[in-house]
């Protein structure tokens, strides 16, 4: 059985260069609002989850640069375990776990639904994400529905 944090992420092309790039430096820099690509990945994953936006990813895909392990590797340990935590409930069961590639395609289609919800409000006006105090206050005035 393939480890689960060696598979390597997928997204689309599109999403690369329209949400990645824009959001996060090429890897480890300190001037956009994340300094890795995978920190965008998993914000965009997040979003799909939290919103139920799960979309099949279209080609052409972008290159796989990181996976799990990758997260684990540069202090990303604990959103490398949220990730897991949210496929496995929307999985509704543990056993997801025993087919890591269902796992990590899950992951992928909810991160491109995402990164799909994240441009459709850039097409609509939305121009604060890349401005880190404006993204703190959006994620703080948020209230949990019950």
């Amino acid at each position: 059985m393939e480890d689960i944090f060696e598979i390597k992420f997928s997204f689309e092309q599109r999403m690369r260069d329209e949400i990645i790039v824009k959001f996060s430096n090429k890897q480890g820099g300190d001037f956009n609002v994340f300094s890795y690509h995978w920190q965008c990945f998993a914000w965009a994953a997040v979003i799909g989850f939290f919103y139920e936006q799960r979309r099949t990813l279209q080609t052409p895909l972008a290159d796989k640069p990181f996976s799990l392990n990758t997260m684990r590797n540069t202090n990303g340990d604990k959103i490398a375990q949220a990730l897991l935590c949210m496929c496995i409930a929307k999985a509704g069961t543990l056993e997801i776990l025993k087919e890591p590639d269902k796992a990590i395609s899950l992951i992928n289609e909810y991160a491109n639904g995402g990164f799909y919800y994240i441009q459709n409000l850039i097409d609509n006006g939305e121009n604060s994400f890349n401005d880190l105090e404006k993204v703190k206050q959006e994620i703080f005035k948020r209230k949990i529905e019950e």
